[in-house]
């Protein structure tokens, strides 16, 4: 565009040029005859005088091509970098009087250019520059100025007046991405206002949670509300700390109360929000104490009701599992040792039930009834083996007593009774015998001797065994 101006203005001056340069040329011949005429000096003068002229030609041109390079490169700054920003800044809406006294001006410009009158031009074109530049300051001074005051009317929630300063603002440079931005908050003013009130009544009230949830729905509208943001950031620490001194609270009455797991939620919900809190570790201890307690407590009493039912593996099993928390504690030592003495006690009284006819041995029947003596505390708390101690009395009393035996033969047949004594020829005879497994032997001459293996049970009250030798050598 500015090389087609400039050639058209170029044109109108080579035409102004060829002009003059043909009125200089009859002149300069004129004068040139009348110096021939009327001078003494001879031809070779002229001829180097004439040699000399063509320089002052030649460097009045290479002035003139500057000036005309340094008018377009000032005129191609001006219209690519300040012409564009005057178009930006519409100045034709708020100062048409300005614009039109520029417009005149680069007519001037162009029309000195055209004429020939470069350094006139140039002149002109740097007033222009410095005219258009004093516009644009001004411009970007009541830009700034009404942005400024839109924002601080936008941070204050008046909408009204922050609506008219956007506006001026916009006025000036329409396409301004801050402009447009800061606008578009301003329009979305009249939908956070309720929201601001109703987080500055919580704020009032001491609500973090509820001014917190009002300030969320103002940054779902506004995002880029920096305020609101920052005031989420201290309450969202705010909340954090409330929330994690409630639950360390709630955790340390659980303690008192003895209520294990409620004390454990607290003490979860709590590490949760702030796991490096030096209190967590003084309520874990304490829950850690407690809830060792409390498997102490269920363990013992678990045992006693195992005791009343006269369970006594389980009595152990529990008061086991007591030990492995409070290994220290008297009420588990105690019914550790007693549940093992009651198991003690009738694995010993199972192994007389399974042969009681040993009773009958005096040794054995020694050892049951020191048995029977530690069985006397015992059977205080355990009916199983007071029974067991009663039944075992019972068998040293049957196995123990002499029952009648009565021994038939043909007496002719020799009887004796293996580790007991003899009994001799008899037809029939009463002896008496403790109950157990005898012996009868019988001899005769003639005769092959016979054995007889007799069991003599103890819930009898009497017995018979026949041995006869019958059968010839």
């Amino acid at each position: 565009m500015i090389e087609k101006k400039l050639k058209k203005a170029y044109l109108r001056s080579a035409r102004s040029r060829m002009q003059i340069g043909i009125g200089l040329f009859v002149s300069i011949c004129l004068c040139g005859l009348l110096v021939i005429g009327l001078s003494s000096y001879n031809f070779s003068e002229s001829s180097n005088v004439s040699k000399i002229a063509p320089p002052k030609k030649v460097l009045r041109e290479n002035d003139t091509k500057k000036i005309r390079e340094e008018f377009k490169k000032t005129l191609q700054l001006y219209e690519t970098e300040i012409e564009p920003r005057l178009q930006a800044a519409q100045i034709e809406r708020w100062n048409p009087d300005a614009i039109f006294e520029i417009s005149e001006l680069k007519k001037k410009v162009m029309l000195n250019f055209s004429n020939g009158d470069y350094r006139i031009a140039i002149d002109n074109l740097q007033l222009l520059k410095s005219l258009t530049e004093a516009n644009l300051e001004e411009a970007d001074h009541i830009f700034e100025e009404n942005l400024g005051k839109a924002t601080s009317f936008l941070a204050e929630g008046l909408y009204v007046e922050a609506k008219f300063h956007i506006e001026k603002a916009l006025s000036i440079y329409s396409q301004s991405p801050e402009a447009l931005m800061l606008q578009q908050e301003i329009e979305r003013l009249p939908y956070i206002l309720p929201l601001l009130d109703g987080a500055k009544v919580a704020r009032a009230e001491h609500d973090l949670q509820k001014e917190y949830d009002y300030l969320q729905q103002v940054i779902r509208i506004a995002p880029e509300h920096e305020v609101v943001n920052d005031r989420l950031t201290v309450l969202a620490g705010l909340i954090k700390r409330q929330k994690f001194e409630a639950h360390m609270s709630e955790g340390f009455v659980g303690i008192k109360e003895r209520q294990a797991k409620e004390t454990r939620y607290h003490y979860q919900a709590a590490r949760k929000i702030d796991s490096k809190r030096a209190e967590l570790s003084v309520l874990l201890d304490q829950l850690l104490e407690l809830e060792k307690s409390l498997r102490v407590q269920q363990a013992v009493k678990q045992a006693e009701e195992a005791v009343r039912r006269d369970d006594w593996q389980q009595v152990k099993i529990n008061f086991a599992r007591a030990a492995e928390d409070e290994p220290e504690n008297k009420t588990v030592i105690e019914g550790l040792r007693r549940a093992n003495h009651v198991l003690g006690l009738r694995e010993r009284f199972s192994q007389y039930f399974k042969n009681p006819y040993r009773l009958a041995r005096a040794d054995v029947r020694n050892e049951a009834e020191q048995m029977l003596v530690l069985a006397q505390a015992a059977s205080s708390y355990s009916f199983a083996i007071k029974r067991q101690a009663e039944q075992l009395s019972e068998f040293m009393t049957k196995v123990n007593r002499f029952i009648p035996v009565t021994v038939i033969s043909d007496n002719e047949t020799y009887i004796s009774v293996r580790s007991i004594g003899k009994v001799g020829l008899v037809l029939k005879k009463i002896i008496q015998l403790k109950p157990g497994r005898y012996t009868f032997e019988g001899a005769r001459s003639g005769f092959k001797s016979k054995l007889v293996q007799a069991f003599i049970p103890y819930d009898q009250n009497h017995f018979s065994v026949q041995v006869i030798c019958h059968e010839p050598i």
